[in-house]
């Protein structure tokens, strides 16, 4: 067992301290449970890499969240591999995105960092279950506002703005699907090996992608602004089903041919 220790860490360019608590595998997976289990508001998982069991206490974790109305986004990395990345979300994450799990991709990525409004977790833990179970880990965690603030703020830029928008998912599938040419929505759909549907969803401000459902169209960041002022005919920019540009609002966010094909799925089950 590791020694629990304390101490200062200088970072970013500002030098401004930082409180940190150093953790062993079991201290890291155990902080990490309750992190999401007392988030209030918001998580934020950042990890490459994902195998999120349903016996598995970080997938349990994160059902209660969301089971509480928590919003709870994952970020992972995501390779050319796109048979693998498809099977990472069939068999691991559609049942959680079905809940309301939000899922964002983006290449290179090998941070892990774990969020909520209250507490930081920065690990070598990938959310693997090889690694809950067999690697040696170790984790930096603090619940010092301050703290979280500049967490937040190094997720904001550092990695955000390195996520795929929608449309650039979609290009990255065409393109590693061997370069087809643009086709219709229905013949990609049909033909193109991208990730299951249910996937997205994207915001119809930042077109990110998110869980379909109409009556939640925004990504949380853009929800939170557009709640501002919660003016629901206000105009953005993209369709919530297909990604493509369209005058979207909260109470009209599909474009004239996502609405009634959304709805003739849902009614044929």
């Amino acid at each position: 067992m590791l020694k629990r220790l304390r101490w200062q860490a200088e970072v970013f360019e500002h030098g401004d301290n930082v409180n940190l608590t150093l953790l062993n595998t079991d201290e890291t997976i155990s902080r990490l449970v309750s992190l999401i289990k007392n988030a209030r508001k918001q998580v934020l998982l950042v990890s490459p890499y994902v195998t999120l069991g349903k016996e598995d206490r970080i997938g349990q974790a994160i059902r209660a969240a969301l089971n509480n109305k928590v919003s709870v986004t994952l970020i992972f990395r995501l390779d050319d591999d796109l048979q693998s990345f498809a099977r990472t979300y069939s068999e691991y994450l559609q049942e959680l995105t079905a809940r309301g799990l939000q899922i964002r991709v983006l290449p290179k990525l090998h941070a892990k960092l774990y969020w909520s409004e209250s507490e930081v977790i920065i690990s070598s833990l990938n959310l693997l279950s090889s690694s809950f179970l067999s690697s040696i880990e170790v984790g930096l965690w603090s619940k010092d506002p301050a703290d979280v603030a500049q967490v937040r703020q190094f997720i904001k830029q550092e990695i955000e703005p390195h996520i795929l928008s929608g449309q650039d998912f979609q290009r990255f599938v065409e393109s590693k699907a061997g370069g087809q040419a643009r086709t219709s929505r229905s013949t990609r759909q049909a033909e193109s090996p991208r990730a299951p549907t249910a996937l997205h969803g994207f915001c119809i401000r930042c077109a990110m992608p998110i869980t379909l459902n109409p009556a939640k169209p925004y990504c949380w960041d853009d929800f939170q602004e557009w709640a501002e002022y919660e003016n629901a005919n206000y105009e953005d920019s993209f369709c919530h089903s297909c990604g493509e540009e369209f005058p979207a609002t909260m109470n009209k966010p599909l474009c004239r041919s996502c609405y009634p094909a959304l709805f003739t799925r849902g009614a044929g089950g």
